[in-house]
């Protein structure tokens, strides 16, 4: 057995941007846990007293990664994932700090883009203002992620059937559309590719492909990232979604987004995080993020990076180190205190393991060779 690193550790952690990015980046997800369990109501068992406590760690939480989404000096792809830990928080309470980053036009754009969508993810229509402001911004990294925050917010909506249902534990930037449960899912591939239309309907087609899963929905996906032409933000949430699905059939279509030369920062640092996912054909994904591990774009190689380190630490199909089979503990933390596992969204037991980079634990194993450096 062992233990999530306790508060103090974490928050100081994401403040120190010297510390190895690997761990920094478990320090986010470990949060986002964190918050999780404080945000849990049991019926009966919580006085005043407790209530007071745990929401006083939730804002605890928030404004420490809300300092961290600030340092610069952690650079585009940790701070980006600080705000997208925000977002799936869920918290209004984040809501200032996003809109801070968002607007600052001296701001890196790939940490601007993740704000709008953490901000859709939030929903709150305090920031329905600035995100609609923001559809006209110069970089379309940042306009068109506030058009689709826009058009979730305004979109009234209600299960109508199970396939707007997700399997996974995220906040996606747009629904699964009931109007697909009907077509074949090489016909919602044909709305997926179709330029000519809005990009929320596309969302909504990919989403629709993800939730109904399989192969035949990857082959569809995976066609998509590499034929598209029309937008980098698209290809990002595609090549997001495939690392949520977890396909083996996916690999091919994620290897050739990652090594296009001149494909968008955004959409080629997904493709290694989603490769880094997928256990299937592991020896096959740690080859090829191996070979960008020096790349010449600092996203592209950092991300390569957590990709390895998660999978050196959590053990892809290694289950010597973890908690034992049918635990609902080990099975509730993974899905939570993982990029790749969060990201993935708890979909699948994902990863086993022990060493989390923190010196705190019952047992503790030396697994993750990028935190001893």
């Amino acid at each position: 057995m062992w233990a999530v690193p306790p508060l103090f550790e974490l928050y100081d952690c994401i403040q120190k941007p010297s510390d190895p990015i690997g761990k920094r980046m478990r320090a986010a997800y470990f949060l986002r846990h964190h918050y999780e369990v404080n945000d849990k109501h049991k019926e009966g068992e919580e006085d005043q007293h407790d209530e007071l406590m745990k929401e006083k760690i939730r804002s605890e939480i928030i404004q420490n990664l809300g300092i961290a989404l600030k340092l610069s000096n952690h650079g585009s792809l940790l701070r980006h994932e600080f705000a997208y830990v925000l977002g799936q928080i869920r918290d209004p309470l984040a809501c200032s700090v996003l809109e801070d980053v968002l607007g600052d036009d001296a701001e890196c754009v790939m940490v601007r883009h993740e704000c709008a969508e953490a901000l859709g993810a939030i929903g709150d229509k305090r920031s329905l203002p600035l995100l609609q402001k923001l559809t006209n911004d110069d970089h379309f990294e940042v306009s068109e992620t506030c058009g689709l925050a826009v058009d979730y917010m305004l979109l009234k909506t209600d299960v109508a059937c199970a396939c707007m249902m997700s399997p996974y534990n995220s906040v996606d930037p747009a629904p699964a559309s009931p109007e697909h449960a009907n077509l074949s899912s090489k016909e919602i591939g044909i709305i997926l590719l179709d330029s000519s239309l809005p990009l929320f309907e596309r969302y909504r087609a990919m989403f629709s492909l993800r939730n109904r899963g399989g192969d035949e929905c990857a082959i569809e996906l995976g066609e998509a990232l590499v034929k598209d032409q029309s937008s980098a933000t698209f290809r990002h949430e595609v090549a997001y979604v495939l690392g949520q699905m977890q396909r083996d059939i996916s690999v091919e279509a994620l290897h050739a987004s990652l090594e296009r030369p001149n494909e968008h920062r955004m959409v080629r640092h997904e493709s290694a995080e989603a490769l880094g996912a997928i256990e299937g054909r592991w020896d096959d994904c740690e080859r090829i993020l191996r070979k960008f591990m020096d790349d010449d774009d600092d996203v592209v190689r950092e991300s390569c990076v957590v990709a390895l380190d998660a999978a050196d630490y959590f053990g892809h199909n290694d289950n010597e180190n973890g908690c034992s089979e049918g635990s609902n503990e080990s099975d509730a933390i993974e899905k939570s205190l993982t990029f790749a596992g969060s990201k993935a969204g708890g979909c699948k037991e994902t990863y086993k393991g022990i060493e989390v980079g923190f010196e705190y634990g019952i047992e503790h194993v030396k697994r993750n060779h990028f935190n001893t450096v």
